[in-house]
């Protein structure tokens, strides 16, 4: 019975998480670039100890045109790569912007990193009628001049990534190599929308509410027989 008690309440702990995930997902349905995180599993190390990972999918989500020149979209593989206070970090979504000090920043004041480094347009950009062009392949341009070149990344192994906030993705070892231009493509004018479906999401939630409610009903009845059995024995 003392087994069984332990059983339900690792239950309850482990579905308190999955529900978290779920509804984290839920909540970034109209989150540029954002990938849905898939629940927690265990998995049996070499070691024959139980570890405990979360894994996200990383599928493309749709492109949704904003007509916005600064508005950037990947269509393959690798990430935008972006400098922030703590370090380098990677990211799928494209919505940035430039700076009063001219430099491309994402919706969070970070610098968007190109192959030469910071991507600086100058001051005068603002007193400048001219378009800006970004190719394909991640080439800036402001009128004829280019400015910079994107720096699309990947990692090695994509498992290795991690969530560190406000949509961005880390590794420890920061252990980038740049793509090759015929590895993705730069859609100007549009972002990637987040790849959550909210309908399976929701069932997913259905689901595990339900199996939430059956572990709490089976660890009160356990606790409950302790209880009696506990009053039967002082007799």
């Amino acid at each position: 019975m003392i087994k069984g008690l332990h059983l339900s309440a690792r239950s309850l702990h482990s579905g308190n998480q999955h529900i978290g995930v779920v509804a984290n997902n839920l909540a970034n349905i109209n989150t540029s670039g954002f990938k849905r995180e898939e629940p927690f599993s265990e998995i049996l190390s070499a070691e024959g100890q139980i570890e405990v990972r979360q894994s996200t999918d990383f599928k493309q989500g749709e492109l949704v045109h904003t007509g916005n020149p600064l508005n950037l979209s990947l269509k393959g593989e690798g990430f935008f790569k972006i400098e922030t206070d703590n370090g380098t970090r990677l990211t799928r979504d494209g919505r940035f912007k430039i700076s009063e000090e001219g430099i491309l920043v994402n919706y969070n004041g970070d610098k968007v990193l190109g192959q030469d480094g910071e991507i600086n347009f100058g001051e005068n950009i603002f007193q400048q009628n001219q378009m800006i062009y970004i190719s394909k392949t991640g080439e800036i341009k402001v009128g004829k001049e280019t400015v910079n070149t994107l720096d699309i990344v990947n990692v090695e192994d994509i498992k290795s990534l991690s969530k560190a906030g406000s949509n961005y993705f880390m590794q420890p070892n920061e252990d980038f190599v740049t793509l090759d231009p015929n590895e993705y493509e730069i859609a100007q004018g549009f972002l990637e929308s987040s790849n959550v479906n909210p309908v399976e999401e929701m069932q997913s939630m259905i689901k595990l509410n339900k199996d939430y409610q059956s572990s709490f009903k089976i660890v009160t009845y356990i606790d409950k027989s302790l209880e009696n059995a506990n009053r039967i024995g002082k007799v």
